[in-house]
C-alpha cells in the first residue's frame, strides 16, 4: 500500500512539475535577448522548427510578374542605394548580349553562369539573383546542378542525394579514361550501384520545372536509367560519341527524378539541369580553393560544345578570396596578368556572351586584438578592376556593395547572422542580400536605357 502511495505521489509531483515548466518555457519565448556584461541570454523559441523557413519566406513574395514583363523603374529591393556596374567594354553598351537576350525572355531561355569559389557554393548569391531575375523575366528551375557535391545538404534551392560517383576536377587530376573535365570544372565517373536523386527545394519559382537535361559523354554501350516521381523506370541507350551529349527529359509535373547508369565503365557524367523552355536560368559553378586560374585548364572545344546546348548570354566571374592573404604584400600583378589572358580566351570561346567580373567581398582578420578588414582585400579589389579594364569587360564592386571596410563584421554580428564566424563566407540570408544587390545593379542598367 505504501509503495502505491509513493508511486502516486511521484506521478502527482511529475504532473505538477510539468504544469509549471511547460508554461514557463513558452513564456521565455516572449523575453527579449538580455545581456549581463559578457553573459548573453539569447531569445528562446521552441516552436522555431514549426515556423516557415526564413530564407524561403524572404524570397517567396507574391509573384505579380510574368514572362516578358517590362522591368520596373525601381530597385528590386527596398534599399535604393545601388552600387552600379562599371563598363570597360568600350562599346557604350554594357553587357549588350545579356540585355538584348532579356528582351525576348518570354520566348526563349536566357542563361547565366557564375564561376566562383567557396564564397558562392551551396547556391549562395546565385539563388537570390536567379529568383529576382525569374520574377521579372520568367523562368522556373535552378539550372545546372552537379552529380555529386559535398555541399548538397547545405543547398536550399534543390534537394539532392547521391552515391557511387567518383569525382574529378580542375584541381585534382584528369579522369582515368580520357574523359574531359566538364564546364562546371567537374566530371563524375559512375561506380557500382550509382544513383543521384533530385527533388525541388524551398524556393517557389525554382520548384516548378518541367524539363530535365542530362549531360554526359559515352564511349561504349552504357545506358541511362531514370525514374520520374513514382512512375516506372525508363532506360535510355546513351549515344556513343567523342562529343558531349544531352538527354532531355520532359514531364508535366516533376516532383522527383532519380537516375543511374550501367554499365558504369564507359561513360562520364557532367551534371543535370532543371528548367523550362523560357525565362532566365542561373547556373552556379562553384569550386573550393579555385583562384580562377584553373579555368585556363578547361578545353576550349569542350566549352564550345556545352555552349552549343546552353547558349550563355552572361558569364559572371567571382574569385580572389583564395589569392588575398594576411601576410601577402604583393600588388597581384602576376595574378592579374594570368586572369586577363584567361578572360580574353573565354571571350573568344563565348563570342556572343557578356562578361561581368565581381570584386572580392570584404574579409576580416585579427590585428592587434581587433577584428578588421584584411589589408589585402582593397588591393585585390583594385587589381580586379584593372583586370576588367584591360580585358574589356564589365566590373561590379562587391566589396563596396557590401558596405566597404569592416562590412563583413556587421554581416557576421547581425541578428540573424548574414555571414559565418570565419568573417569570410556568407550565410544564405547574407547571400540573398548580395544576390539582390547584384540584381539591382543589373536591372538599373536596363532602367537607364528606358
Amino acid at each position: 500500500m505504501a509503495r502505491n502511495d509513493a508511486k502516486e505521489n511521484r506521478i502527482t509531483q511529475t504532473l505538477w512539475l510539468s504544469a509549471i515548466i511547460i508554461p514557463g518555457i513558452f513564456l521565455l519565448a516572449f523575453l527579449p535577448e538580455i545581456n549581463f556584461g559578457l553573459f548573453q541570454l539569447k531569445k528562446i523559441d521552441i516552436l522555431s522548427d514549426l515556423r516557415p523557413d526564413p530564407i524561403a519566406e524572404q524570397i517567396a513574395v507574391p509573384d505579380s510578374l510574368t514572362s516578358g514583363f517590362v522591368p520596373p523603374k525601381t530597385s528590386s529591393s527596398k534599399n535604393i542605394s545601388i552600387t552600379t556596374i562599371e563598363d570597360f567594354s568600350g562599346e557604350n553598351k554594357i553587357l549588350k548580349h545579356f540585355y538584348h537576350a532579356l528582351a525576348n525572355a518570354d520566348k526563349q531561355q536566357v542563361r547565366v553562369a557564375i564561376f566562383g569559389d567557396s564564397f558562392i557554393e551551396g547556391d549562395i548569391v546565385s539563388a537570390s539573383l536567379r529568383d529576382t531575375l525569374q520574377r521579372v523575366f520568367g523562368g522556373n528551375g535552378v539550372g545546372f546542378v552537379p552529380l555529386a557535391t559535398e555541399v548538397s545538404g547545405f543547398r536550399k534551392s534543390i534537394k539532392h542525394t547521391y552515391s557511387g560517383w567518383e569525382t574529378y576536377s580542375l584541381l585534382t587530376h584528369a579522369p582515368e579514361a580520357v574523359f574531359p573535365i566538364g564546364i562546371s570544372g567537374y566530371t563524375y565517373l559512375p561506380r557500382e550501384n550509382n544513383h543521384a536523386t533530385y527533388q525541388p527545394g524551398k524556393i517557389p519559382r525554382q520548384q516548378n520545372f518541367n524539363m530535365v537535361k542530362i549531360f554526359y559523354q559515352n564511349k561504349g554501350s552504357a545506358s541511362i536509367h531514370y525514374r520520374i516521381n513514382d512512375e516506372p523506370e525508363i532506360r535510355h541507350e546513351a549515344v556513343s560519341s567523342d562529343n558531349i551529349q544531352q538527354l532531355i527529359v520532359t514531364h508535366s509535373e516533376i516532383r522527383s527524378i532519380q537516375l543511374s547508369v550501367s554499365p558504369h565503365d564507359s561513360i562520364a557524367m557532367f551534371g543535370v539541369s532543371f528548367e523550362n523552355s523560357r525565362g532566365v536560368y542561373v547556373d552556379n559553378f562553384s569550386m573550393r580553393r579555385n583562384s580562377g586560374i584553373a579555368l585556363g585548364r578547361l578545353q576550349p572545344e569542350v566549352l564550345k560544345q556545352f555552349n552549343g546546348y546552353l547558349d550563355y548570354k552572361l558569364i559572371i566571374l567571382q574569385y580572389g578570396l583564395n589569392v588575398a592573404s594576411e601576410s601577402d604584400s604583393t600588388n597581384y600583378t602576376g595574378y592579374a596578368t594570368r586572369m586577363i589572358k584567361i578572360v580574353k580566351d573565354l571571350k573568344v570561346i563565348f563570342p556572343k556572351t557578356s562578361f561581368l567580373l565581381l570584386s572580392v567581398s570584404d574579409r576580416s582578420t585579427t590585428k592587434e586584438g581587433k577584428i578588421v578588414t584584411m589589408e589585402a582585400i582593397p588591393k585585390m579589389r583594385n587589381m580586379q578592376r584593372e583586370i576588367a579594364r584591360k580585358s574589356g569587360i564589365a566590373f561590379w564592386d562587391m566589396y563596396e556593395g557590401m558596405g566597404g571596410r569592416n562590412s563583413i563584421i556587421t554581416y557576421t554580428e547581425s541578428t540573424p547572422p548574414l555571414a559565418s564566424k570565419d568573417y569570410t563566407h556568407l550565410t544564405h540570408l547574407g547571400g540573398n542580400k548580395i544576390g539582390r544587390k547584384l540584381a539591382d545593379a543589373l536591372l538599373h542598367e536596363i532602367n537607364k536605357d528606358e
